[in-house]
């Protein structure tokens, strides 16, 4: 009995330190994504960037527990700007196209605007995951 205990307090502990460290899955799912990761943002259309929301939450929901609101706010805002195009009828590979911001209501393009601006407004949550993938992976993202 005393074995079995023991046994099964070890498998706990192992668990344990696996789910607040993130696991390999993290790290594994960090490295097979690096290109586009350090690629994100350099592709603006708007299959890159709900490509770029649904990495985002795929890795968030691997990652360790002092990063997860890190890289949701990440996937978060990214949506944001997605959805803020998909209600202003304009998509992100159009931003270039003068013809089609000009016929872009002001109501409009502050919806834009501020999708952008929260989107801009996530140097701390950026940073926090770049040093935790180092930390935890030894992968260093751009």
């Amino acid at each position: 009995m005393r074995r079995f205990a023991v046994a099964v307090t070890t498998v706990v502990l192992t668990m344990a330190v696996l789910v607040a460290c993130g696991g390999s899955d993290y790290c594994d799912s960090v490295e097979k994504n690096q290109k586009t990761l350090n690629t994100f943002g350099e592709k603006r259309t708007n299959e890159a960037y709900t490509a770029y929301a649904k990495l985002f939450t795929s890795v968030g929901n691997l990652s360790p527990n002092d990063v997860k609101a890190d890289w949701k706010k990440l996937a978060s805002v990214t949506e944001g700007v997605l959805k803020a195009h998909d209600s202003v009828g304009l998509k992100l590979e159009e931003m270039t196209d003068s013809k089609k911001l000009a016929e872009v209501q002001p109501a409009d393009l502050t919806k834009l605007n501020d999708a952008y601006k929260s989107f801009n407004d996530t140097a701390e949550e950026r940073a926090a995951v770049v040093k935790n993938v180092k930390q935890e992976c030894k992968i260093t993202l751009k």
